[in-house]
């Protein structure tokens, strides 16, 4: 009997031996290192400016009132405008991505026409900061992007000092910027389209006459008791001038602005 039960234990022991056997395989293939688990892993680093993306402007174009200036980067010879600022930047680790744009563009002086007949621009400043990557046209509004804002400066007539500097997002004027970002491209797009209000002036020359009395002497020769007595004696002579006057009026004038900017990376 002793040695039945010993028996049948020593058995028993084999059998669960080779049963664990058989179960270890499925239960550590079942386990898959963390690289080889479906889906992407979001790694977030510990510097995450080192992670932005740092585009570069490949393409770009300005229309007013329909006219439209279009250059490539890469054709800086035909290029009217200069670059005076660039720093671009996006977060794409946040949601929605998140762009900086910090770019200062202005007409270069040998492309600047002094006869101008409509409101134009001459500089474009653009300052986004932090602005959101929607893909759909967004309003800029200062209370609701307090550290974004675009500025312009206008020219309104040929001379310099009738210029001024624009706040676009400032009412009457408005402005709406739509960025989107196309990964399968490797680019991003920012654009956008505006209006602005302001006077323009105009200068006219006309001719005029003026009327101007000039005091002059004469001698004057009067007999005084059959005796002749000479005395100076001054009198007006009125002479006209003619004259080309230079006047300068202003105008109401308005602008309907289009811009866009593709960048790379």
């Amino acid at each position: 009997m002793e040695y039945l039960l010993f028996s049948n234990f020593k058995e028993m022991k084999r059998f669960t031996l080779i049963v664990v056997l058989l179960i270890l395989p499925f239960i550590f293939g079942s386990c898959s290192a963390p690289s080889e688990l479906e889906g992407p892993v979001k790694i977030t680093p510990k510097d995450r400016e080192k992670a932005f993306i740092r585009p570069e402007i490949s393409y770009f174009s300005f229309g007013e009132n329909g006219v439209e200036e279009s250059y490539f980067y890469y054709d800086i010879a035909n290029v009217k405008f200069e670059r005076r600022k660039s720093e671009i930047f996006v977060d794409t680790l946040t949601q929605p991505p998140r762009i900086w744009f910090r770019v200062m563009l202005s007409r270069k002086q040998n492309y600047i026409d002094g006869n101008v007949s409509r409101i134009r621009i001459r500089e474009y400043s653009f300052n986004l900061d932090s602005f959101p990557i929607l893909g759909i046209p967004t309003i800029l509004k200062s209370f609701e992007y307090p550290k974004s804002w675009v500025k312009f400066v206008l020219q309104r007539g040929p001379k310099n000092s009738q210029d001024t500097l624009v706040d676009p997002c400032s009412f009457p004027n408005s402005l709406e910027i739509n960025s989107s970002l196309n990964k399968a491209y490797r680019e991003i797009w920012l654009t956008g389209y505006g209006k602005i209000f302001n006077y323009r002036f105009e200068t006219i020359f006309r001719d005029t006459t003026v009327v101007d009395s000039v005091k002059k002497l004469r001698w004057d020769t009067v007999w005084v008791e059959n005796r002749p007595i000479i005395k100076q004696v001054e009198y007006w002579e009125k002479k006209e001038i003619k004259l080309k006057i230079e006047e300068t009026t202003t105008i109401p004038d308005s602008l309907i602005l289009n811009f866009k900017f593709r960048m790379k990376y």
